[in-house]
C-alpha cells in the first residue's frame, strides 16, 4: 500500500499555500481511515486523456473485479484508489500498476504446426517413443 505520510510529507514540501497543504493532508488522512487499503495512482495506467477520471477499461474492470472501492483526484496532481478487501487491492495493482510487463520473445517465431512445431524435437533427438520400444526390445 501507498506510504501516505511520505505522500503527505511531499505535498507540504511541494504546496506553497499552506491551508491547502493542510486541507489535502486531512483529506487523505480520512480517506485512509475509511478505505484501509490506499494506492497512489499517479503514473498507473489508469486515467483518461484529460488526467480527470479513470479509463472506462479501469471503471469496467472494478465494477467486475474490485468490490468496495473508490476513487481520489485531488488538484489534478495525485490520484488514489482506495479498497476495503486486501485482496482486491493487491489484484488491482497487479493489472494497472505495470508491475507486470510482457516479456520479450526469444526471438524464434512460434510454429503451432504439429510437424514443426517449436514443441516438436529437434531433427537430431529421437522421439521418445522410439527409445522406449529400443528398450523393450534389449530386455
Amino acid at each position: 500500500m501507498t506510504d501516505l505520510k511520505s505522500l503527505k510529507e511531499v505535498i507540504r514540501q511541494t504546496w506553497r499555500d499552506e491551508e491547502m497543504a493542510s486541507a489535502a493532508c486531512y483529506g487523505i488522512d480520512a480517506y485512509a481511515k475509511r478505505w484501509p487499503f490506499v494506492y497512489m495512482v499517479n503514473d498507473w495506467d489508469v486515467w483518461d486523456e484529460r488526467q480527470k477520471s479513470p479509463r472506462p477499461e479501469v471503471v469496467a474492470w472494478l465494477e467486475q473485479h474490485g468490490g468496495a472501492c473508490d476513487f481520489y483526484h485531488l488538484l489534478d496532481a495525485w490520484g488514489l484508489v482506495g479498497f476495503k478487501s486486501p485482496k482486491a487491492a493487491s489484484h488491482f495493482k497487479l493489472r494497472w500498476s505495470g508491475v507486470l510487463k510482457a516479456a520479450p520473445s526469444s526471438g524464434e517465431a512460434w510454429n503451432p504446426h504439429p510437424q514443426n512445431s517449436s514443441f516438436a524435437p529437434a531433427p537430431y533427438e529421437e522421439p521418445a517413443l522410439r527409445v522406449r520400444n529400443a528398450q523393450r526390445a534389449l530386455r
